[in-house]
């Protein structure tokens, strides 16, 4: 343990500091801030969506992995091979050095991947891919936590259940019904192909069943196919969380984005209707993870902003007002110097007031460590779940003083502010932060900054990379790319950096358009959009411009309009635009699928 984090306890307590020394806060974004796979998301929220919990312990290790004295060795491409080549009535023909290199490459292709996305039959197998329901069996990555909350975010927004701290099963007709079989939720009709329930004990772990001969069985392609047999080898789905704390519920959490949290429910939604069924598995998979880094994103990015405003006003902003954060964004994905310049200094503006966030949060949990212990307070205090607004309101009224409890509080947080100062000077740490903690100001947020920057780096680094993995950040179907660059700091020293740029693969690209031919009506019938119309949405709903400088930029012209041309050419090549003349209204977007 630290000197300085074991100073904070002796001031706040070891259950306040515990509370306190984080990334996260759970009433504002309900997921856990910090790096995360999101191919791995899909899995986990299928197998949630089936039993209506959190998702344990299953048996892809021992199945699979290499046992030793002391423990079981995890497993690679390799052994999963080596095991399935065994199941004759599974396989036939791939028991020789050739054929077995041959499933290997199979595998590695459709169904898991290796950790850190390597290469090779010999590395340690990370995840797998959701070509169909039963990947929600292989317990990849081992621990439900790796994931951060996500599929549990996810889940929620999904089911959208109005009330209750926790979510419910078999709470009335919903698309997306929680542990009500595979015809009641949309998502498992679409991945559970040729999957029923069998017995009469539904909950019951080896209920699922795969139908070999059924009336659907010989629409499942062979990638699909794979990672049913590795499923089955399994012999049974993951058990629920438990042990150490762990808490099996799914708990009702909504992002305070809720413009975001709504479109990106929308998008999602019209998507899966509408191509789940038309687009190939594996382009399917690829744009449905682009659905969720864009709207995983786009609630990340305009959280950040709605909290730099709350700042500000210890108030929230209504519904209409919560936009999403305004970026440029580089159409030539960076074959364009200038234009992946001028991307890079349009995010790098954002990050620069994005930093403030964990400042903000950390002010957050201080407040509500305090309001929950405050004699007054604890036992009217609005609620968390499934919409925080009022809860975050209230801090936001203690925070300004407007609140009857907000003296006392504040008060008590000024004593804490001296004591951790004083405990400071007498261990001879942090000078700077003794000063910050004596100056005058808000206690609360002066006691926040104070173990923001007691913790060093550790939060900058888990938002960095919580935002990177919402990004998809230089993989082909992600939001962004990202390089490594030499600038100078403020003393002239030059140093090594990143600079990050906001671009829209051609996944990506794919993805927009053919969600947004289509109407969010019921029905989900088609609708036409023209190449204005995309620019146009792109701006207005998800905060990217193209054709026009974002609030704070100066773009020349000329740069605008290339920018916007590479964009058009992009898509005549994608096959999704077409247009008789140079006429803009003429100019219009169709399906490839």
């Amino acid at each position: 343990m630290s000197t300085l984090k074991k100073i904070v306890e002796d001031v706040l307590s070891i259950p306040t500091t515990k509370k306190l020394w984080t990334s996260w806060c759970f009433p504002v974004l309900p997921f856990y801030i910090h790096d995360f796979s999101m191919g791995a998301v899909l899995p986990a929220v299928l197998y949630m969506f089936r039993w209506g919990h959190r998702r344990g312990k299953g048996t892809f290790e021992q199945t699979f992995g290499k046992p030793t004295e002391s423990k079981i060795i995890l497993p690679t491409i390799e052994d999963v091979v080596n095991n399935l080549a065994k199941k004759r009535d599974w396989f036939e023909g791939f028991d020789s050095a050739s054929g077995k290199a041959i499933l290997g490459d199979m595998l590695l292709s459709f169904c898991l991947e290796n950790r850190r996305h390597q290469m090779g039959r010999t590395e340690q197998v990370q995840r797998a891919y959701p070509t169909h329901y039963l990947a929600s069996w292989i317990d990849l990555p081992p621990e439900v936590n790796y994931l951060r909350y996500i599929p549990e975010m996810l889940v929620s927004l999904l089911a959208d259940q109005e009330k209750g701290e926790y979510i419910q099963s078999n709470q009335g007709k919903s698309l997306f019904s929680i542990g009500s079989g595979f015809e009641e939720n949309i998502m498992l009709n679409l991945f559970g192909r040729s999957m029923k329930i069998r017995g009469e004990r539904p909950t019951d772990i080896t209920s699922d069943q795969f139908l070999e001969i059924g009336p659907e069985s010989y629409l499942i392609g062979l990638d699909q196919l794979l990672t049913i047999r590795i499923a089955q080898a399994c012999g049974e789905a993951p058990t629920s969380a438990k042990g150490r704390g762990e808490n099996q519920k799914i708990h009702n959490r909504y992002p305070l984005a809720r413009k975001s949290a709504k479109h990106f429910r929308e998008d999602i939604n019209v998507f899966l209707q509408s191509y789940g069924e038309s687009i190939p598995r594996q382009t399917f998979l690829q744009m449905l993870e682009s659905c969720l880094s864009l709207g995983l994103t786009n609630i990340f990015f305009s959280t950040a902003s709605m909290f730099l405003a709350w700042e500000k006003t210890g108030s929230l902003p209504e519904f209409n007002a919560q936009n999403p954060s305004l970026l440029f964004v580089d159409s030539s994905c960076g074959n364009d110097l200038k234009l992946r310049r001028l991307a890079e200094e349009s995010i790098s503006d954002f990050l620069r007031r994005f930093e403030r966030l964990p400042v903000i949060m950390m002010c957050l949990r201080i407040l509500d460590d305090k309001v929950r212990h405050d004699h007054t307070m604890r036992d009217s205090l609005p609620p968390t779940f499934p919409d925080a607004t009022a809860f975050i309101n209230m801090l936001g009224s203690i925070l300004y003083e407007s609140h009857p409890r907000a003296v006392k509080i504040l008060e008590d947080l000024s004593e804490t502010c001296l004591k951790l100062s004083t405990a400071l000077k007498e261990a001879d740490e942090e000078p700077s932060v003794q000063e910050f903690l004596n100056q005058y100001g808000n206690p609360a947020m002066r006691l926040a900054e104070a173990i923001c920057l007691l913790m060093g780096n550790m939060q900058r680094r888990q938002y960095t990379t919580a935002l990177d993995s919402c990004l998809m950040i230089d993989q082909p179907n992600g939001l962004a790319k990202k390089r490594k660059i030499f600038q100078k700091d403020t003393s002239g020293k030059r140093g090594r950096s990143e600079a990050r740029s906001i671009v829209l693969t051609n996944t990506m690209l794919d993805f927009i358009v053919h969600r947004h031919l289509r109407k969010a009506a019921k029905g989900k019938g088609q609708t036409s959009l023209s190449f204005v119309d995309l620019i146009k949405l792109l701006r207005d709903r998800y905060g990217l411009y193209i054709d026009e400088s974002p609030p704070g930029m100066s773009i020349p012209i000329e740069l605008l309009s290339h920018n916007r041309q590479i964009l058009e050419r992009r898509l005549r090549d994608l096959g999704v635009l077409i247009g008789v003349n140079d006429a803009e209204p003429m100019k219009r977007l169709r399906q490839r699928f």
